[in-house]
């Protein structure tokens, strides 16, 4: 663009470190389009800076949704810095699949092994203990998916939840792979406990240890197997990082119905459709909606449903009064819950 043309074509008005620190202002700002301008310039100046490219590859993975240009920058960095700097290949290991993927998470954390080795400070210690946790929750995930056929897949699963938490007993992500792995294994309790801890953490912990926005939403969507009131709070509390995310109605809705909550569930759904234009998602919606439809009776039940037209299902939520399905029900082997899932 006219931007980058124009500091790129005076080069002495402007250096990658200048660039660096700007982009990174940008950022704070939450204006991730001037950041993005802001690297581009740093790229033309210094093509193999490693900062530059691990700092623009994380930006074109996580807030520009450009994976092919990320996959493309961070693998740069990783030629010209190969033994240093976990988080590019932790990135890599997000942008591929299957062995590959897992080739990259186990060079994140041979670096962060020797970065622990190093390590005087028992701050510095303890986010270094913390990175490896959630890295090794994060090869747990890709053995309950791209490797699940893999003939020890369960085996390596449980090794690297235990080894996650034994690096890190307050790992998110550890408990939120427990979770899931328990729940392929029909343990239902044991899932339950497991995902309530990851919530129960993620309202302790500061801000900056907290999973990333779509990490919380699996959570919530994972928990709606075990414990749907539950999940309904979490997902609620989720949908105040972003009011207008379809997807999150969508599953407040679907968990609505779950608990018997007929009426919550058809302004839900209904605030969700008219959220999105997506047909996957429509799609998506629509057939939750036959389902819910077909649960009330039919669509003279859901025309007697109030407050169709009011612009904010959460205004007119149920009493929780009437509420069997959990949690009291489900502490034994969340019968009704199970049934549910």
């Amino acid at each position: 663009n006219s931007f980058c043309t124009l500091l790129a074509s005076r080069p002495g008005t402007m250096d990658a470190p200048t660039c660096l620190a700007l982009a990174s202002n940008a950022l704070l700002e939450g204006n991730h389009g001037a950041a993005c301008e802001f690297y581009e310039v740093a790229l033309k100046l210094a093509p193999n800076n490693v900062d530059v490219l691990e700092a623009y590859g994380e930006v074109l993975l996580h807030h520009a949704r450009d994976p092919d240009r990320a996959l493309q920058l961070l693998r740069h960095a990783a030629e010209v810095c190969p033994d240093e700097g976990h988080v590019k290949f932790g990135n890599l290991a997000q942008l591929t699949h299957g062995k590959e993927s897992l080739g990259y998470y186990a060079k994140a954390l041979t670096i962060l092994r020797k970065d622990l080795a190093r390590s005087k400070v028992r701050e510095d210690k303890e986010a270094i203990r913390r990175s490896i946790a959630e890295t090794k929750a994060a090869v747990a995930e890709l053995y309950l998916t791209d490797l699940c056929d893999e003939p020890d897949a369960e085996e390596q699963c449980e090794k690297y939840v235990r080894e996650a938490l034994s690096s890190c007993s307050t790992c998110v992500d550890a408990y939120q792979a427990l979770g899931s792995l328990r729940l392929t294994q029909e343990c239902w309790p044991d899932a339950k406990a497991a995902l309530v801890r990851a919530v129960e953490l993620c309202t302790e912990l500061e801000e900056a240890l907290q999973p990333p926005y779509e990490a919380r939403v699996e959570l919530g969507k994972l928990l709606m197997q075990v414990s749907p009131r539950r999940a309904f709070e979490w997902l609620r509390a989720v949908l105040t990082l972003d009011p207008q995310n379809a997807y999150v109605w969508f599953l407040m809705g679907e968990t609505a119905r779950m608990r018997g909550k007929f009426h919550d569930a058809c302004r839900l759904l209904k605030h969700a459709r008219f959220s999105t234009g997506d047909p996957e998602a429509l799609a998506e919606i629509d057939n939750a909606v036959r389902v819910l439809v077909e649960e009330m009776g039919g669509a003279e039940a859901v025309a007697q449903v109030p407050h169709m037209d009011q612009p904010n299902p959460l205004d007119f939520l149920d009493d929780d009064d009437d509420d069997v399905t959990d949690d009291d029900a489900d502490s034994c082997a969340t019968d009704s819950d199970d049934d549910a899932a």
